[in-house]
């Protein structure tokens, strides 16, 4: 009788928090339900009766899951939940910069978890120490690194202005791991890339996640005015959004007049901007896209559609249709929730639909490889399998199996950050493109 009446009155002591939280209708509406009820009790009870007296940490991580299974149960792919290290991470990035060692990474493992250098940055840390494209973190600064998600990996390596970073890394080809001592610098996000065809100038905006964006476009553009351009392209392939505002603010730089984005919430749906009437660039011009294209990048390319200001060439773009709004949460992390549905000057609705291209073109710089995987060959034979004109050679393993996965094409790297390399031979989008401008007088 004695344990319940303690029960009890550690229950009140959370009710009472409950309480001073929520406001009073909202607590009363988790209260009165038993599955509220039920999530209270069972926090009280691991506290109070688990086996093993649990540290501040330990409660800590059973609360982070608490919460990130409410919003998994939403299953809504856009809403998610960031704890405290991933949420100071992502302030970096809408801030445009960061302290760290100026490579680009990109995960090692097929689930999205450790790290591999994907390129290093010239005259940063990372470069001048001599890392690599292609070499594997194993550990920073002595932790192993190698399960962790890829942005916590990140979050290790970025740090204080002038501290240092041990990074360890496996390099094909070395017979043992590498290390490298660096002191962390300032990295600027670089999130736009220029070059030339002539007289078309090419603008690619790789993301409109930081609050930079603007000011790099605006940059781009001036610097191929002087260079004397006629025509533009405007490329947001594999540009998966970001901020809001900034996809306002890109879709000005091309428009003279007019709304750009509605959004619709439970309650309203109103115009959300418009085209400032001081437009970057009033010239001819087309957008690339492609099945990556997604959010912000959407915006700006349904509003170019609409007003008939610019083709849109490639292929259907993704179908982001809706806004997030961060909520910075009590324990530092952030909650990113789904709050409205954007709709593009003509209040068309693309979420899940896409935006269909005036012409479309399939991407074929980056082609799905050639792979397959059989069975029921003699055990150690040589296969040989002949589709759509590609024959290749393999060996059968010991229970008759046998696969193939043609090597993938790496992505040309620029030799200075925000160069874009261009390939017509490869890039039919582009290509088409070029050809497009080249038709208009």
């Amino acid at each position: 009788m004695k344990k319940r009446a303690w029960f009890l009155a550690g229950l009140g002591v959370i009710l009472a928090l409950v309480y001073a939280q929520l406001p009073r209708p909202q607590a009363e509406n988790l209260l009165q339900n038993p599955n509220g009820q039920a999530l209270l009790e069972v926090y009280q009870r691991i506290q109070q009766d688990y086996l093993e007296t649990l540290p501040r940490e330990k409660l800590n991580a059973l609360l982070e899951g608490a919460i990130g299974g409410m919003v998994s149960a939403l299953k809504d792919p856009f809403t998610s939940y960031s704890p405290p290290q991933r949420a100071s991470v992502r302030q970096e990035d809408l801030r445009g910069e960061f302290f760290g060692i100026g490579a680009t990474l990109s995960p090692a493992n097929p689930d999205g978890t450790g790290a591999k250098i994907e390129g290093v940055m010239k005259g940063l840390p990372a470069q001048r120490a001599g890392m690599r494209a292609g070499d594997v973190i194993l550990e920073v600064d002595g932790e192993d690194v190698t399960g962790l998600p890829l942005v916590e990996v990140v979050a290790r390596i970025r740090g204080r202005e002038g501290t240092k970073v041990t990074i360890k890394v496996r390099r094909e080809g070395t017979p043992a791991p590498l290390v490298f001592e660096l002191i962390r610098e300032k990295v600027e996000i670089v999130s736009v890339s220029t070059g030339r065809i002539g007289d078309v100038g090419y603008v690619a905006l790789e993301t409109f996640g930081n609050f930079k964006v603007e000011d790099q476009l605006k940059k781009a553009i001036d610097g191929l005015k002087a260079q004397g351009i006629k025509k533009l392209i405007f490329d947001l392939r594999d540009n998966g959004g970001g901020l809001l505002d900034q996809g306002c603010a890109v879709a000005s730089a091309f428009l003279k007049e007019g709304p750009i984005v509605y959004t619709r919430t439970k309650n309203l749906t109103r115009v959300w901007c418009e085209a400032s009437g001081k437009p970057l660039w009033d010239g001819p011009m087309v957008v690339l896209v492609n099945g990556n294209s997604a959010s912000a990048s959407e915006i700006v390319a349904g509003a170019l559609q609409d007003y008939g200001r610019a083709k849109i060439i490639g292929e259907k773009t993704f179908g982001k249709g809706v806004g997030q709004t961060p909520y910075t949460l009590a324990n530092g992390g952030e909650l990113t929730l789904v709050t409205f549905e954007w709709l593009t000057p003509k209040r068309r609705a693309i979420n899940k639909e896409g935006l269909k291209p005036d012409i479309e073109v399939k991407d074929t710089r980056f082609p799905t490889p050639f792979s397959l995987q059989g069975a029921g060959a003699p055990p150690g034979a040589e296969v040989t399998v002949t589709l759509n004109g590609k024959t290749v050679k393999v060996k059968a393993d010991a229970e008759g199996k046998f696969t193939y996965a043609e090597p993938q094409r790496q992505r040309p790297l620029p030799e200075e950050r925000g160069q874009a390399v261009l390939d017509l031979e490869e890039d039919a989008i582009l290509k088409r493109a070029l050809e497009e401008l080249n038709a208009t007088r």
